[in-house]
């Protein structure tokens, strides 16, 4: 019980940062600079910039039907966590509204506002939290369709800041539209790239022992498959493992250590599922 609350607090911890961050950027970056946003969080610019209203309330109020929608289609879990994100992240933007940044140069505004809503997003993604939005369209297509949820919402974006040009001009939303590319590969980077692995295959003569090494050292498991060399017509031994990106170093250097002359190929793992990463139970 004491495990499962500690890992409640820290996810909620996180989504709670991450909701800072992107608070932070619409109101230093975004309304300092005057930019348009993509999303709930940019039809809200464009009531606050024509009538005055209030984004972080503008922003609770709009996500009210599309927490329904992802009630009935992701779950009770998401909802809880959609529901805390929405409500703090229009808190956060309410309570930083006056945190105002330069706004000489868009440019760096665009690219920064970018970076900053790029990391909250990624980290609340990384918990499986959502601040409503596009994010819970994004994260449906993601869960049933495996698309990538920085695309998704790419896209999203593109089309309603077509719309928002009307109101913003061209020129601003082409700088928008820079933020939102960066946006959407920071959060690729928390998605996949944080936790991307790699699939290494050896060929070697000493392959047992290897096999062994890596298993005592770093914990992971290998599989063998049985290979014949085109050259000499000998069969040998293949072993292949999936690893973190930190554990590389490591297999590198066993490898290194008992047979100099192995062969190694090393290949990029988008997402692994089962023992030792990501539970093949929670892929829904």
């Amino acid at each position: 019980m004491d495990s499962k609350i500690l890992k409640y607090l820290k996810e909620y911890s996180i989504i709670t940062l991450g909701c800072f961050f992107y608070a932070i950027s619409i109101n230093y970056f975004f309304i300092s600079n005057h930019l348009a946003e993509g999303g709930v969080a940019g039809i809200c610019l464009i009531l606050y910039y024509l009538f005055k209203l209030p984004v972080g309330v503008m922003y609770f109020v709009i996500n009210i039907p599309l927490l329904i929608i992802g009630w009935r289609l992701v779950g009770r879990d998401f909802l809880f966590k959609t529901l805390y994100g929405t409500s703090c992240l229009s808190f956060l933007i309410t309570l930083t509204q006056n945190w105002k940044g330069p706004s000489s140069d868009i440019m760096l505004g665009s690219i920064y506002g970018g970076v900053l809503i790029g990391i909250g997003l990624g980290l609340i993604f990384m918990v499986n939290g959502s601040t409503g939005g596009t994010d819970i369209i994004a994260r449906i297509l993601n869960r049933y369709f495996d698309i990538p949820m920085g695309r998704t919402m790419l896209f999203l974006d593109i089309v309603i800041l077509g719309v928002a040009t009307i109101f913003f001009g061209k020129e601003i939303v082409m700088y928008t539209l820079i933020s939102m590319a960066i946006v959407s590969k920071a959060i690729d980077y928390f998605q996949d790239g944080y936790t991307k692995s790699k699939g290494i295959t050896i060929i070697s003569t000493k392959s047992e022992e290897i096999k062994s090494k890596i298993m005592d050292k770093i914990g992971r498991g290998t599989t063998i498959i049985k290979g014949k060399g085109g050259y000499t017509g000998k069969e040998i031994d293949l072993l292949f493992c999936v690893v973190s990106k930190f554990e590389v170093t490591k297999v590198k250097n066993i490898v290194k250590e008992i047979d100099a002359f192995a062969f190694l190929t090393i290949s990029d793992v988008s997402e692994v599922l089962g023992e030792g990463f990501k539970s093949l139970q929670n892929k829904k």
